[in-house]
This record gives structure tokens, sequence and C-alpha cells, in this order.
């Protein structure tokens, strides 16, 4: 568990004109949004072209057998695999120009608002009201006795007006809960309501397969060989016949 340096994910960095900001994501406001986000929209790419080219696939069969020539066919699948590719990059570089990266809120002699930064600007500054709050939730899985593995952790951090949340994000997972929450808590003072919510849970431990080697044995319930030509059971059957 540690704390970000300002800029980092999961850290909170104080602007030139006073205001805080809660950071989520590297980045935001500025264009070279779409830059950086050209690797990650060729990835989306090129799963939505497999994904039209396995539709594709079918489709052209059938063309093919309704009397349509070779050429036909390769028009439909390449439109199509086209089409795909074309919607997959379109839509991921949509979603990293529009997901918040930040959360803003004023500086401390202003009145209290908030604003979003997203990937290509600055969303309206809105004012924060008095059921408003910042509400850091942290999931916390211990591991059973025995187990060798750690325990897991997922911090989500949510801006919620009227029980229903303006922003909810994910953290890095190394994210220290505590120690964010007290530089929030410094940061904005009683301006804004901060909520840390900690749920731990056990983590199962795998079930014990049963052992195959004891069946076949007969018991109180199973069925045993009980010699050439006939058989033997447990309560509620009859006596086996002889060969």
């Amino acid at each position: 568990m540690t704390a970000h340096s300002p800029g980092e994910p999961g850290s909170v960095e104080r602007g030139e004109s006073g205001t805080t900001d809660v950071v989520l994501r590297a980045g935001g406001a500025s264009w070279l949004t779409v830059p950086r986000s050209m690797g990650s929209a060729a990835s989306t790419a090129l799963g939505t072209g497999l994904l039209g080219l396995a539709l594709a696939l079918p489709v052209a069969v059938i063309v093919l057998f309704s009397g349509a020539g070779w050429a036909t066919v390769g028009v439909v699948a390449l439109w199509m695999v086209s089409a795909a590719v074309a919607a997959g990059f379109a839509c991921a570089l949509a979603v990293a120009c529009c997901r918040v990266y930040r959360i803003r809120f004023s500086a401390a002699g202003d009145p209290p608002a908030v604003r979003l930064v997203r990937g290509l600007g600055n969303g309206p500054w809105r004012p924060m009201e008095e059921p408003d709050r910042l509400r850091l939730e942290q999931e916390i899985e211990e591991p059973y006795a025995g187990d060798t593995l750690p325990a897991s952790r997922v911090l989500t951090l949510r801006l919620i007006r009227d029980d229903s949340d303006i922003c909810r994000a994910v953290l890095p997972p190394d994210t220290d809960a505590r120690q964010l929450l007290e530089a929030l808590e410094q940061a904005l003072g009683p301006a804004v309501l901060l909520e840390l919510h900690v749920k731990r849970t056990t983590r199962p431990a795998p079930r014990r397969r049963p052992n195959l080697r004891n069946r076949g044995r007969g018991g109180p319930s199973g069925i045993g060989i009980s010699g050439a030509g006939g058989y033997s059971c447990g309560s509620g059957c009859g006596g086996g016949g002889g060969g």
C-alpha cells in the first residue's frame, strides 16, 4: 500500500488556481488523448474485426449458395469486416475521449463546486449540495486458513448525488485508502462530505473432491460386487440371485 505522487492515478493534486483534483487516470483535458489512445483503439478494432470475420463466414456461405459469384462473396465479407473494424476503432476512441480522468473541486475560498475532467476537456462546474458526497469503498478479501495467496483489495471511488453515481472509478490496487482519505480531508476540509466504507470477507476454501477409490465398495446406500452371478446393495434392496 503506497501513497501515489501527484498526477498518478489514486492521488490528490492541487492546481495553480487552488482547485483540488482527484486523479482517476493519467492524462485528460487535452487533444493528446486521441494519439495516446490509438494503441488501445487498434487492439479493440482487431477484436471487432475478428468478430466481423466470424459473422461474415456464414453470410458468405449463404450468398454463395444463393447463386452469387465469388467476387460478390468477397465484397460482402470485406464490407462486413471493414465495418466491424471501423466501428470498434471509433467506439474505443469515443470512450477514451469521454471517460472521466479527474474529479476537480473548487478552491477553498470559492463556493463548493465540482467538475468532471474528461479526455478532451472540462465539464461545467456544478454546485456541491448537502447530500452530495465522495465515497471510498474498499473490499478486502482475506485468505482462508492455510491459503498461500495474499489478500486482495479493490478500492472504488464514487461521487454520489441523490443516491446515484455521478462518477465511479476503480483506483489502482496499491492505493492506500486511509492515506487518500486524509489527503482529501486536508485539501477539501468540511466543504465536501467524505466517506470510507470497508468490507472484509474471507476467501472461500476450495472444496475437497470425494475419494474415487471408495466408490464401488458397497455401503449403506451403494452397490458393490458380491460375487459371480449376483450383487449386493445397501438398505432397501433384496438379495442377489444366483447365476
